[in-house]
């Protein structure tokens, strides 16, 4: 007894860095001491720990500048981080480079330090900072960063960025002045203040095919279908054939729209999927059983199973038995995960998954999967369509079921098959709770501000936080039920109206009749439409992989 309580103080006495795998150790020593020469040994170690290496020397102010930046960009580049970049920008500007400087501070942002510099050297004369700000949104920043007079693109494009339109119009005018990006610039945003036949003016000058996607608009706006169409059949671009076949299908013309349709259908654009469900449904309307019989053999995805096709088949479990494989990366990752390294394990998946066969892998995948870490796996998933695994092999991690006894129960609780909320989920936030999207939509299932809170009110949660799974998987199960509901059970109303909204969704279809094949077709936006081919994609899926499983 006493050997054993001695054994166990012992171990107690371990520091618990010293229960890492063997280079992270060397990597918390080599931190822990200083030791330069630990470091820069580590930068040969297979794994992440050379970039925690390489970040660590670069900030050793013993090396030179020219060499702690070469380390910094190798830590940026695979980490992507905006303390690596902001660091990374730093020993630019000591370098002279203050082109590059404004590169790196854009992948800081919207670190407040990365602004700050950002206006500093846009003051200075370094136009690339203007760029920087603008693609990190950073618009207020870059009014503050422009000088009084010129530069009148720039001053426009923020000041639209701010949705202050009005006072960007002149300049916005005056960017016409001497550019065609101009005046398809001024034609947007005349159009998006519905000054349709100015707007239909800058258009013509601009020219081109967006020229004349941009005038067809214009005049489909303002009632002028005929030149609609001729000023979308001369754009060309998809999204104006497909605009021009909603017009011809509108005033009758159906036979003049089925070239387009099939020319849309032939293409790699988004509508091509619409387009071949459109050709199905116009052949059954019009009893041309060859035409519905074309599209319908070429309809694939949520689409072909919105026609009845057969869902996708999942692979065969003895092809897909894999033969075990010593992947250096897996007993890393699973050893960090152990230690409670989670951001390290991470980043030794990341870097391995690259340089492994496919099942060496598979088994980084999958052993994220098994610690919870749906989200990480899910964006690793994405390089296992690698040559060398069975077809279809790659299904059950790329369509995990992530969160299973909580989906589980928030199913049951609402009347829901798990299938459906995993299929959401998925193609919400790939499973990612910390997702957050450009206008604001929050956690695993994606709520914006103010459907959280009337969700919460109902349920009498308030206060629940949108990034915690569990609230966001009970109310994104309730919100369906209640969606569901108020569709009186039609999936497809449902997913669009938890993308689109309810009203949205209830326009959209008041104005096809209720008839869900028009609404399809003419909805105003593309975002929902795509969405629910995607998500009904997912769904079939999960029930193929999933169903009879225990």
């Amino acid at each position: 007894m006493f050997r054993r309580l001695a054994t166990l103080g012992l171990l107690l006495l371990v520091p618990v860095w010293a229960q890492l795998p063997a280079p992270y150790r060397a990597y918390e020593q080599a931190r822990r001491t200083e030791d330069a020469g630990g470091l820069e040994r580590l930068l040969a170690e297979p794994g992440y720990v050379q970039v925690l290496a390489a970040r660590a020397l670069s900030r050793m102010a013993a090396f030179s500048p020219s060499r702690r930046l070469e380390l910094a960009e190798r830590a940026a580049r695979f980490e992507n981080a905006a303390s690596d970049w902001l660091w990374v920008g730093r020993l630019r500007e000591v370098l002279g480079d203050a082109p590059g400087a404004a590169e790196a501070y854009a992948g800081a942002l919207p670190q407040p330090e990365a602004e700050a510099a950002l206006v500093r050297l846009a003051r200075a004369g370094v136009k690339r900072a203007y760029a920087a700000l603008y693609t990190g949104r950073a618009y207020e920043a870059l009014l503050e960063a422009l000088p009084a007079e010129g530069e009148a693109a720039w001053r426009a494009r923020a000041l639209a960025g701010l949705h202050r339109y009005a006072e960007a119009l002149p300049f916005f005018r005056a960017w016409a002045q001497g550019s065609r990006e101009g005046r398809l610039a001024l034609g947007r945003l005349l159009f998006e203040l519905k000054r349709y036949p100015e707007a239909a003016a800058a258009f013509r000058d601009a020219g081109g095919a967006d020229g004349a996607l941009g005038l067809g608009r214009a005049l489909e706006a303002m009632g002028q279908a005929e030149a609609a169409v001729r000023a979308y059949r001369e754009s060309g671009l998809p999204e104006a054939l497909w605009r021009a076949t909603g017009l011809q299908e509108r005033v009758g013309r159906v036979a003049e729209a089925l070239p387009l349709y099939r020319r849309l259908a032939e293409g790699s654009s988004i509508y091509a999927d619409d387009a071949l469900l459109r050709l199905w449904v116009l052949g059954r309307r019009q009893g041309d059983a060859d035409l519905a019989a074309w599209a319908y053999a070429r309809l694939e995805g949520g689409l072909g199973l919105l026609a009845g096709k057969k869902g996708p088949r999942p692979a065969d479990p003895a092809a897909c038995a894999l033969e075990a494989s010593a992947a250096p990366g897996q007993g890393t990752v699973e050893r960090l995960l152990a230690e409670g390294r989670e951001d390290w394990a991470l980043g030794e998946a990341r870097w391995w998954m690259a340089r492994l066969p496919p099942q060496g892998a598979w088994g980084v995948v999958e052993a994220l999967q098994l610690r919870g870490l749906w989200g990480p796996s899910l964006k690793l998933a994405r390089v296992l369509d690698l040559p060398g695994l069975p077809d279809r092999c790659e299904r059950t991690l790329v369509y995990p079921r992530a969160y299973p006894a909580l989906v589980a129960r928030e199913a049951r609780a609402f009347g829901l098959e798990p299938e459906l909320l995993w299929a959401v989920m998925r193609v919400e936030s790939r499973f990612d709770p910390e997702a957050q999207s450009p206008t604001g939509a929050k956690g695993l299932m994606q709520f914006v501000a103010a459907t959280w809170d009337d969700v919460a009110r109902r349920l009498g949660e308030e206060g629940a936080d949108p990034f915690d799974p569990e609230a966001a998987v009970r109310f994104g199960a309730y919100y369906l039920r209640h969606l569901l509901d108020v569709c009186d059970r039609e999936l497809v109303c449902a997913l669009a109206s938890y993308n689109g909204g309810p009203g949205y969704t209830r326009r959209a279809l008041a104005a096809a009749g209720g008839d869900i094949w028009d609404f399809m077709r003419f909805q105003p936006r593309d975002e929902p439409r795509e969405y629910v081919e995607r998500v009904l994609y997912a769904y079939a899926t999960y029930k193929a992989l999933y169903r009879a499983a225990p």
